[in-house]
């Protein structure tokens, strides 16, 4: 099912991610973690529907979502930039999940961060972030969004990895199993992958040439 909505507030929360608040439906309903479809009733863009993932809780009285915008492709996310308050958005009722096997491993690239977002938010609220580990990959330094609060999350156990760039309480490098073997303190929990489809086939490459099991990954792209 599909609900037009307004959009609330808009915050500029990166030199290229926004996080665009919205109205709540009365009764909807969803779980940490999950993805809409999105839409604009734009020239260009009828019909037309992207998956974002929610980022707040189930418990909040409003939907947010954080997206990642690409003015130079033309398409959904260069509309969502020129977003006003008051303008209306479709959205549908929420769908998929990442499937938790209990504490483990999250591996983010970029915006494949926003499901694990709701989930360690959840996860505080449930009392069960103990025993989780993030490894957070972006190009540089002001590329990483929510620095503060996933540091105040997991403390030690949130890692952040910068490709093209050294800055302090960063690691520097790119996948590799080498990097995964220094700083992993158990290779033995599930390992939740979400980002770009090559940076999730790298960390596969990567976590099996340390002798993961293909069971204990859980990949999206």
């Amino acid at each position: 099912m599909e609900h037009e909505v307004e959009l609330l507030n808009k915050e500029q929360v990166t030199h290229d991610v926004v996080r665009l608040t919205m109205q709540r439906p009365e009764g909807y309903r969803f779980i940490a973690g999950q993805a809409i479809e999105f839409g604009l009733d734009r020239p260009g863009l009828e019909g037309k529907r992207s998956p974002f993932t929610l980022t707040g809780l189930d418990s909040d009285a409003h939907l947010t979502l954080m997206i990642k915008c690409y003015p130079q492709h033309h398409g959904m996310t260069e509309r969502i930039a020129q977003l006003k308050v008051g303008d209306r958005i479709i959205i549908s009722d929420a769908w998929d999940t990442v499937k938790l096997q209990g504490p483990g491993v999250f591996i983010a690239g970029g915006t494949g961060m926003t499901p694990f977002i709701a989930i360690l938010r959840q996860k505080k609220v449930d009392r069960t972030l103990a025993g989780n580990t993030l490894f957070f990959f972006n190009k540089k330094r002001e590329d990483v969004f929510l620095e503060d609060e996933l540091k105040s999350l997991l403390g030690p156990e949130f890692h952040s990895v910068l490709s093209e760039e050294e800055a302090p309480g960063h690691l520097h490098g790119m996948v590799s199993a080498e990097l995964f073997k220094q700083h992993l303190r158990d290779a033995g929990r599930p390992f939740y992958v979400c980002g770009p489809e090559g940076f999730v086939k790298a960390v596969q490459g990567a976590l099996t040439g340390l002798g993961v099991q293909e069971k204990m990954l859980d990949l999206h792209f």
